[in-house]
């Protein structure tokens, strides 16, 4: 490991980065429709929309589109002519891109659209991760795990009962006013 360039604790990450929406990995309109390549491609697409509005490319009805040859970007991913083919036709299919043609030889217009949307409740408790398997993502109330309180750090926590000489824990020692009014209970 001598050649391996570590991260430090002190370091912050400088590098340029490709966004690409999380929900083209969960809602069902691009879940599955959509492979690697695409959602790879779509993230790109859009790097390439921030730069065509920086540019002033728009047509008459104001719609901004790019321009992004299949070679160029065989070349930025590395992939085939035909999975660039393909992953533009899977864009295309979900409606999230529409290529214009402007030409013999010249390259296509590609119009990049916006995500549709869908109500998608995601929760990461420990028991319910059939998002993965594309099923429902709301958990009912029962398999909702309850919070033992008394391992909270709240205001309303290890309260004794009349006659007893426990002592909360936030009477144990001297602590600010509303000092653990900003914890969580998290109990895992």
């Amino acid at each position: 490991m001598l050649n391996f360039n570590f991260y430090k604790v002190n370091e912050t990450l400088n590098h340029k980065y490709y966004q690409i929406p999380q929900e083209l990995f969960i809602n069902p309109l691009y879940k599955n429709a959509l492979n690697s390549d695409s959602k790879l491609l779509y993230g790109f697409l859009l790097d390439r929309l921030s730069l065509s509005i920086k540019n002033n490319w728009h047509d008459e009805n104001g719609n901004v589109y790019l321009i992004f040859t299949r070679k160029e970007v065989q070349d930025k991913l590395n992939l085939s002519d035909k999975t660039v083919t393909k992953a533009f036709k899977q864009l295309s299919d979900v409606n999230l891109i529409y290529e214009k043609k402007q030409g013999f030889s010249k390259p296509k217009l590609i119009y990049v659209a916006k995500i549709q949307h869908q109500n998608i409740e995601l929760s990461h408790n420990r028991k319910n991760y059939d998002y993965i398997n594309g099923d429902s993502t709301i958990i009912e109330p029962e398999n909702l795990r309850a919070i033992n309180t008394n391992n909270n750090y709240t205001n309303k926590i290890n309260k004794a009962p009349k006659n007893s000489s426990f002592i909360p824990y936030e009477n144990q020692r001297n602590y600010p006013d509303n000092f653990f009014d900003d914890y969580y209970a998290n109990s895992y």
